[in-house]
């Protein structure tokens, strides 16, 4: 643990990248806005804790504090937009600040993920940016800095003497699960990236192929794989409700149980069955027409909260451990409960007729 300056950080540091499932959120930083709060700059600003990994004496990988890092490299740019073809001196300053704080061996030292690489990687080497680029939070920002510099005429040295203020405490990871830590962190973050934290896991388990194989298969749309892995925790753990936002960990934890049974290769290949059946179940995907009409009728009284359940006796039905002529009878049932719903306008407890469901099953 080592309390440093953020500018100093940046400036030793030749290499900074992000782990495979980190992206820069809403909750960018504003630095300029610290300025009205302090200007003669009389006290230190703490900006807390950022995990990182070091791999040498100048690269790193951030674990947690991305937006921070983020935040001060797009003012830091901002400040050489705003005075770049002014003076001989501020060329020089300009191309100072560039090498120490955002350029090495001409490439950006800050390696971001996604969508956020391909912008981040334009604004810093003055590319031109799309219409919908320019809604990205990271331009946003970067024109909200250039706006304020503008507006408010202020002075490259009175930023810096501001910037040298900031302070952050380094906290290494090295023996650490950075994936974890990074999850615990930012658990109640609705926007974090469970599918990208799900690939991670799977990829440290040397499944990445067949996960990869999974979602090209059967899920072209992202939400899809949400809609068919919320569903399957559904009929796993029985849940009454589901939040979005611990998918992972409830991927884990399935994972790392059934793991205690059957082998990984085993427990893949069980999950890319249930993916067949529910991608079957969203595209109405069935050879027999019977079976493929009672689908269409549920999908077409809204039928959508009812996929779990019938994930459940699809998978009993493709095992042949239910007979046809039951599958139908209990789709028809659905159905029905999905119109009465529908006629009547009230949300009807689904739960009840699930109880219906299985007392009939028992006796079948």
């Amino acid at each position: 643990m080592e309390v440093v300056n953020l500018l100093e950080f940046m400036n030793m540091a030749s290499d900074l990248r992000t782990l495979d499932f980190a992206r820069c959120n809403r909750e960018l930083v504003n630095f300029l806005d610290l300025m009205t709060e302090d200007e003669q700059f009389t006290n230190s600003i703490d900006l807390g804790i950022i995990y990182i990994n070091q791999i040498t004496s100048d690269k790193y990988i951030i674990v947690d504090g991305l937006s921070r890092i983020v935040s001060l490299s797009l003012l830091l740019h901002a400040i050489c937009e705003c005075y770049k073809k002014t003076t001989e001196q501020n060329t020089k300053a300009i191309k100072t600040i560039r090498q120490k704080y955002l350029i090495k061996s001409g490439k950006p030292k800050l390696h971001l993920n996604g969508e956020d690489a391909d912008i981040y990687s334009k604004i810093i080497n003055g590319e031109r940016l799309s219409s919908n680029e320019k809604n990205n939070p990271l331009f946003v920002l970067l024109h909200n800095f250039w706006s304020q510099i503008k507006n408010e005429k202020l002075k490259a040295s009175k930023i810096f003497s501001m910037l040298k203020k900031i302070n952050i405490t380094l906290v290494d990871t090295d023996n650490v699960s950075k994936r974890d830590l990074y999850y615990k962190i930012n658990s109640q973050n609705r926007e974090l990236n469970q599918i990208a934290l799900i690939d991670s896991y799977l990829k440290e388990k040397k499944l990445e192929k067949e996960w990869q194989e999974i979602k090209d298969v059967y899920f072209v749309e992202k939400q899809d794989i949400i809609l068919f892995l919320k569903d399957f925790f559904i009929t796993k753990f029985n849940f009454k409700s589901f939040k979005q936002e611990r998918l992972y960990e409830n991927f884990v934890n399935y994972f790392e149980t059934m793991l205690t049974y059957v082998s990984k290769e085993s427990l893949i290949q069980q999950i890319s069955k249930y993916a067949m059946l529910y991608y079957n179940i969203l595209n109405v995907n069935f050879p027999n027409d019977s079976i493929k009409k009672a689908f269409i009728e549920i999908k077409k009284h809204d039928g959508e909260d009812t996929y779990a359940y019938i994930l459940d006796i699809y998978k009993d039905y493709y095992d042949g451990n239910l007979s046809e002529s039951i599958l139908i009878e209990i789709l028809n049932t659905i159905d029905e409960y999905l119109r009465n719903r529908q006629n009547s306008g009230k949300n009807i407890d689904f739960n009840e007729l699930i109880q219906y469901l299985n007392a009939f099953l028992t006796c079948k």
